[in-house]
């Protein structure tokens, strides 16, 4: 019977990470239209940044506080919390030089169209999610634990 229960949360926990994930990627995209090139321009020269926003997605609230730390290690530390419906969700990501010519070079890109664009991020959307190209080069880094790891907190 307990390892029924455990069974459970695992799944559970694994699923909660998916969300998290993608919350993740998402509070990243909007935070890369609203904000452009500042968080761009940290996260390209790996500068120390702090910032919070509150973004609602599908009426709620999500906050987001992000973090780069600078070069440790050869790596550029970024950190992002992320509360959504009473948890927290931490993903520390260490990038390497080529990693983060890749997230930059195609947040500009996508900033740039979006610039011109009349349509908002659809968050109800899971096919505008999955053909995001930000959430697809983000995804990739964030489910590499040799790049980044989440932990709740």
């Amino acid at each position: 019977m307990q390892k029924d229960v455990y069974n459970i949360d695992k799944e559970q926990g694994a699923i909660m990470k998916k969300l998290f994930i993608l919350l993740s990627v998402l509070v990243f995209c909007i935070c890369v239209k609203a904000e452009g090139d500042a968080f761009i321009d940290a996260l390209r020269n790996c500068l120390p940044l702090h910032d919070s926003d509150i973004i609602n997605v599908n009426g709620i609230n999500a906050k987001s506080v992000k973090q780069i730390s600078g070069w440790q290690d050869g790596k550029c530390t970024y950190k992002e919390t992320v509360n959504f419906g009473g948890n927290n969700v931490a993903t520390v990501c260490k990038f390497t030089k080529p990693q983060i010519h890749e997230i930059v070079s195609v947040a500009d890109a996508y900033a740039l169209t979006q610039k011109y664009s009349q349509d908002d991020i659809d968050l109800t959307s899971t096919d505008a999610v999955k053909n995001n190209p930000v959430v697809n080069v983000l995804s990739k880094y964030l489910q590499d634990p040799s790049v980044c790891s989440m932990d709740m907190e």
